[in-house]
């Protein structure tokens, strides 16, 4: 039986190729990490969702709360009005 630390090298790989800085910010000191929900499956992309479960997974075994912000496409929204 291992450690309950399940960690694939193919997962963790996709995680520091294709969320750089937020797998940095789980190599900090710090006990919390933020996501906007909109950086996630804003179009309903399984593949987003798969990358979202993986983000929370990789930083679970870091010892890191998540925490997601933002309303329903706000960051859209803020685009727009931008515009």
């Amino acid at each position: 039986m291992t450690n309950g630390c399940n960690e694939s090298p193919a997962w963790i790989a996709t995680i520091r190729k294709n969320l750089p800085d937020f797998a940095k910010a789980c190599a900090d000191e710090t006990e919390l990490v933020l996501l906007h929900q909109d950086a996630f499956a804003a179009d309903y992309q399984d593949d987003e969702y798969a990358l979202l479960g993986m983000a929370i997974k990789y930083a679970g075994l870091r010892g890191k709360e998540v925490r997601v912000i933002g309303r329903n496409r706000s960051s859209f929204a803020e685009e727009e009005r931008i515009q």
